[in-house]
């Protein structure tokens, strides 16, 4: 699936929903300053293509909640090439990017009261003759300079740019979901999605939504200390996309992207541990698996809850379906 394939999709799956769709293109994202992203792309001769994906389910005034998904549609790795085992699956690191799209699908059925916006950069990361090299420094949407150590971790750059855009709608928090780290498999295994959160109040929030749909995820530190990590040695630039060091890893990538949130409430979902399923979970099939869609909808369905009055036997229902549940129990 090229970029262009999947907004292709994208657009089919949520045309009849109520969705607004803005398919963005290369001299948009220039013009934007977005250099990581299209650093990322460079070497790929499939144009990056930028979703904007609004959903208005409240007063227009009421600040959105802002889902942003990793859609990187193939990563080889760039020059920094993986081998033919590393790439076997990596036709699945759009998994962030679908799991926004099939997210946003879902509120709008269940006609969730908030306003939603979702930005999705997809892109592939190939080894072309105009790719990224390690060692060049872009400037970030947001002013900050990043050295590119590893053009293997784009993913850091892709979602850069993305979480400084977000910021633009002055959102209530701001959620990433992608697989960026592969160590998260050694972290986690299969067992849960790794998340990093400025904001215990949501962590709970998404903690309990989990207990709920049985996909599991675990809160990991965020502390300033990984930010020693990240920090270029001997380059005069602010960051660098290849953490110093292989331990706590998945913490260095997640202190990255809090330099792109400004003082925003975020949450960071690293999946990559959760994206493949082996037949080792009963409810799901063996292939890609679609997580963490599920335990998302749910943290929004119950974020979005009024008065007590509103939640049902557990179940948080927008205000008209609660209405709707009281009538029946009255003529019950």
């Amino acid at each position: 699936m090229t970029p262009t394939n999947f907004a292709i999709s994208a657009v089919e799956a949520l045309s009849k929903t109520g969705v607004s769709i803005h398919v963005k293109v290369r001299e948009w994202a220039k013009e934007n300053g977005m250099n990581g992203f299209l650093a990322a792309s460079r070497g790929s001769g499939e144009d990056p293509i930028f979703l904007e994906l609004l959903y208005n389910g409240c007063d227009p005034c009421e600040k959105p909640i802002v889902l942003i998904g990793k859609g990187v549609t193939f990563d080889a790795g760039g020059l920094c090439l993986k081998n033919k085992d590393s790439m076997a699956y990596m036709r699945g690191d759009m998994a962030g990017a679908a799991c926004v799209v099939a997210t946003m699908r879902a509120i709008t059925s269940m006609k969730l009261p908030m306003n939603v916006r979702g930005l999705i950069p997809l892109c592939e990361n190939m080894p072309g003759a105009t790719a990224a090299k390690p060692g060049d420094i872009i400037k970030a949407m947001n002013g900050i300079t990043v050295l590119i150590d590893n053009t293997d971790h784009e993913g850091m750059l892709v979602l850069a740019d993305a979480l400084s855009y977000s910021t633009k709608y002055d959102p209530k928090f701001i959620l990433d979901v992608g697989t960026l780290t592969k160590d998260m498999q050694h972290i986690l295994a299969q067992s849960a999605t790794g998340v990093f959160t400025n904001c215990s109040h949501l962590w709970t929030s998404m903690k309990n939504a989990s207990i709920h749909t049985g996909d599991r995820v675990w809160r990991l530190p965020l502390w300033r200390i990984y930010d020693q990590q990240i920090k270029p040695e001997h380059v005069s630039c602010d960051l660098t996309n290849a953490p110093v060091g292989r331990n706590g890893f998945s913490c260095a990538v997640a202190a990255f992207l809090r330099h792109f949130i400004y003082h925003y409430k975020w949450i960071h979902m690293d999946t990559y541990g959760v994206m493949l399923e082996h037949s080792d979970t009963p409810y799901l099939r063996a292939g890609m698996s679609g997580r963490p869609t599920r335990t998302l909808v749910e943290f929004l369905a119950q974020i979005s809850c009024r008065p007590t009055h509103d939640i049902k036997g557990g179940v948080c229902y927008p205000p008209e379906m609660a209405r709707a549940t009281e009538e029946e129990v009255k003529k019950n």
